[in-house]
């Protein structure tokens, strides 16, 4: 892929094979990250966006290898493109809500109803948040932790990391100790009080995240940082929730 920046979409190369294409429209706090992993057979993409805009439009070398597709978890952010995939894998406790994503189910509504989510409204005759539906997009697969994805060169390591909400994934390259950490922390407040989330699981998700040899973090929401980061947001958070 090449990188660019249309003001639809974005592509950023961030060396090593990964590649961040990020959906312009929508405001950073709910502009989940799609990231591209490259491996030497195949390429893994973590999370898919919003997806109202199609991808292959935009960026369409990006179909012209092999994908296999994973879904950190399954708010709206994350799945809204899953369905451009053929290949989804997603943990097994939420691989109902891609069979059936209705809009409580991906956290759309009442999401969209209290937040002003969209910088700009990329579709045709308009965005309407209360009407959106997502088309049903079922697992292919399952993962769970320990799991292990080859890309051919590379391998990533399944983390099964609850908290954000219950079936939440965590992608670890020990070869590089690059940490794909979706919406289990980021540099900026975290969702932990939508249905399905779990303060306590998530504070043991941080005590997991920081014992890893990271070396870069890679999030779905705002910038990538070192391990002394991940270790600096574990501690400020556990300290904002007297633990």
């Amino acid at each position: 892929m090449q990188e660019r920046d249309d003001g639809v979409i974005r592509v950023e190369d961030h060396g090593d094979g990964i590649w961040r294409i990020e959906e312009l429209y929508a405001h950073p706090y709910c502009r989940g990250a799609i990231w591209v992993v490259d491996g030497a057979d195949r390429r893994l993409v973590l999370d898919a966006g919003w997806g109202l805009v199609p991808l292959r439009d935009h960026v369409p070398e990006l179909f012209a290898r092999p994908i296999v597709a994973v879904a950190s978890h399954t708010h709206f952010d994350h799945v809204g493109g899953l369905g451009q995939f053929a290949d989804r894998l997603v943990h097994p406790l939420e691989a109902p809500v891609l069979a059936d994503p209705t809009p409580e189910a991906v956290q759309s509504w009442p999401f969209l109803q209290d937040y002003d989510a969209l910088v700009f409204d990329p579709v045709p005759g308009g965005f309407d948040g209360a009407a959106w539906r997502l088309a049903p997009m079922p697992a292919t697969s399952t993962v769970d932790e320990g799991d292990r994805i080859e890309l051919g060169g590379r391998t990533l390591t399944v983390m099964h990391t609850p908290g954000h909400s219950p079936g939440h994934l965590c992608l670890f390259e020990e070869a590089t100790g690059f940490l794909f950490a979706a919406d289990a922390i980021y540099d900026g407040e975290l969702f932990d009080t939508v249905p399905g989330a779990s303060i306590p699981a998530l504070l043991e998700t941080h005590a997991r995240l920081a014992a890893l040899p990271a070396t870069r973090v890679f999030p779905s929401h705002f910038g990538v940082f070192d391990r002394a980061r991940l270790l600096g947001l574990a501690a400020d958070y556990r300290r904002a929730k007297g633990a």
